[in-house]
């Protein structure tokens, strides 16, 4: 009897342990869900202090506040690298247009200082993986034409930093460190795949105890693959770039400490819209939400399809023993879930900074409570201790003493349903009716409208360029022209390679929805 006894007092517990789990489940997921299906707060005014943002190249930009303008042809709300893009694009398209058209720069706090100030400098995609997750809804087709668009940035950044050096852009050689001996073999059978697809992916594949000897590893990496990619110093790049537009172009105006509190339909036939920030109103023909994860704050039809959440980032030095690669080598170290990502600066004595970042996955509800998140002036101790441990776990017995934290801080990514950056007009209702009205600048910009390029879900350095070149394009009136190459931009029509499946829809936002997340990734 007692054994009976026993047995049914198990089982209760087992039961009662089961139902505690999913009642605590439940409550994270309703939780995620509220989150997520709250409206962005404007960005903190004291966020975490970013290694990249120290020692400004420009001081004079830091805090910039030239004269607003009452009345504008377009207005872009954030200033990192997808607004420079775009302004770029805009700019340089119209320059020979009379008049030129008025363009104001809004942003929220200092200049730069949101995601592209904050992120890993990590010009990489991993193209297989890309692939592999994109094929199975997008088909083989569109899925290599995304790699394609990603790999592109590499190129195209390389020449913006022989144009801009403070930017500090270089190709590196990546290498993936696999933790997982099945997520590794089913790694190397993507890579074979694409290859097959793309001849211009060249990758290699390294067994265990290759990896030890090519990489300097220990026997925790159960398999490696390297391929090319870049690092940078991203605002030291993007500062530069908005110096020099700001130089060229008296057209262009930047008002930082400037958070835009609404857009708003305008009475004007010519402007129709209202952009108001704590100084006043600006009417406009255009608007760009430039704000990665803060876009559906201003935009709340993209709440469903587009949410905040926190990523984490350090700057750390290396141990006395770690190999002198000069910022010659990037890493990532993959394991089942999640990731972290690293770059080295370079150094004439071969030992630069590490930039890691990560941890995502590591937080106290494995990454649920890191979703539907705008605030930046917070660091998550767990996330933290892990990737401030994670290079010495894999590079021991190549790591040796002296190593140690720099700087850690915290930024906001922008994630959508589908795992891809919504691009390009935004829907509104009525505003097809209405014609471009008389004004500043109308003999070449496209109808008025807003626009958006956001939502790179942590991948910002191999979407976020081309993108804002994309929707400048747009806005410029270009879309249909075959233009010439320049710096940074290609030539020829915008769909020989902009990927259209990116553009903004109500298909689109359908297939972005966040309900989709757990689809995409499985």
């Amino acid at each position: 009897m007692g054994g009976i006894i026993s047995t049914i007092q198990d089982t209760f517990s087992t039961i009662c342990d089961i139902i505690s789990l999913l009642l605590a489940l439940n409550t994270k997921y309703k939780a995620l869900a509220d989150r997520v299906a709250s409206s962005p707060s404007l960005p903190v005014p004291n966020p975490t202090s970013s290694y990249w943002l120290d020692d400004p190249p420009f001081p004079e930009l830091v805090n910039v506040h030239n004269d607003i303008p009452a009345i504008a042809d377009i207005v872009i709300i954030g200033s990192g690298i997808t607004a420079a893009a775009a302004a770029r694009a805009i700019l340089e398209l119209t320059a020979g247009s009379i008049p030129q058209p008025r363009l104001v720069v809004l942003e929220a706090r200092q200049l730069c200082s949101g995601a592209t100030g904050r992120n890993g400098g990590h010009t990489k995609t991993s193209p297989y993986e890309v692939y592999s997750m994109m094929k199975k809804h997008l088909g083989k087709e569109r899925a290599v034409e995304i790699v394609r668009f990603q790999m592109r940035h590499l190129e195209l950044l390389l020449e913006m930093g022989k144009r801009f050096p403070l930017g500090e852009v270089r190709e590196v050689e990546t290498v993936d460190l696999f933790l997982d001996e099945e997520k590794w073999k089913k790694a190397a059978t993507d890579v074979g795949e694409l290859r097959g697809l793309m001849e211009e992916f060249k990758a290699k594949i390294w067994e265990i105890e290759e990896a030890a000897t090519m990489f300097d590893v220990n026997e925790h990496v159960k398999g490696a693959i390297s391929y090319q990619a870049g690092a940078l110093w991203p605002y030291r790049l993007i500062t530069s770039i908005w110096d020099d537009l700001l130089r060229t172009y008296p057209n262009l105006s930047i008002a930082t400490h400037m958070p835009v509190e609404s857009v708003a339909a305008s009475p004007s036939q010519s402007h129709h819209y209202e952009v108001k920030f704590p100084e006043g109103v600006i009417q406009t023909r255009h608007v760009l939400h430039a704000t990665n994860g803060f876009a559906a704050k201003l935009v709340p039809s993209l709440k469903s399809s587009l949410t905040g959440a926190i990523g984490h980032m350090t700057a750390q030095k290396p141990g006395n023993d770690f190999p002198k690669y000069d910022g010659s080598r990037s890493w990532s170290v993959i394991y089942n879930p999640g990731f972290e990502y690293i770059t080295q600066r370079p150094n004439e004595k071969g030992g630069g900074d590490l930039m890691i970042g990560g941890g995502f996955f590591r937080s106290k509800d494995q990454g649920l409570d890191q979703v539907g998140i705008w605030d930046d002036g917070k660091v998550d101790t767990l996330p933290l201790m892990h990737i401030r441990g994670c290079m010495q776990s894999v590079f021991e017995p190549n790591w040796g003493l002296g190593g140690g934290l720099i700087k850690a801080w915290t930024g906001i990514l922008g994630v959508t349903g589908d795992f891809m950056p919504l691009v390009g007009r935004i829907p509104e209702k009525g505003n097809e009716e209405r014609g471009d009205g008389e004004g500043r600048g109308l003999d070449q910009l496209a109808r008025p409208g807003q626009w958006i390029a956001a939502g790179y879900c942590g991948e910002g350095m191999v979407w976020a360029w081309l993108c804002g070149t994309a929707v400048g394009i747009m806005i410029a009136g270009k879309e249909e022209e075959d233009l010439d190459e320049a710096v940074g931009r290609p030539g020829g029509l915008l769909a020989d390679w902009f990927p259209g499946v990116l553009g903004v829809n109500d298909g689109r936002l359908k297939r972005a929805n966040l309900k989709n997340l757990a689809r995409v990734v499985e």
